[in-house]
């Protein structure tokens, strides 16, 4: 079957979108992604440390999550 003629079925007999469902999965992922990255940065910056490193992290992965200012 096609990808259109599934989703037609899936719509009207069980009354889910997909395209909604894949958008919401979609939007979920990149959120969490984004929620580890200030961690993993901090994660990374302790690590350097400890080994005697300098660690200099470019501004677009320290704002990574913060809200713009105003």
């Amino acid at each position: 079957m096609d990808r259109d003629r599934l989703k037609y079925l899936f719509k009207e007999v069980l009354g889910v979108d997909v395209d909604a469902i894949v958008r919401q999965v979609t939007a979920s992922v990149a959120v969490e992604r984004a929620k580890q990255v200030p961690e993993q940065s901090k994660e990374w910056a302790r690590y350097m440390e400890e080994k005697g490193g300098i660690v200099l992290l470019p501004r677009n992965v320290t704002d990574v999550g913060k809200k713009p200012k105003s």
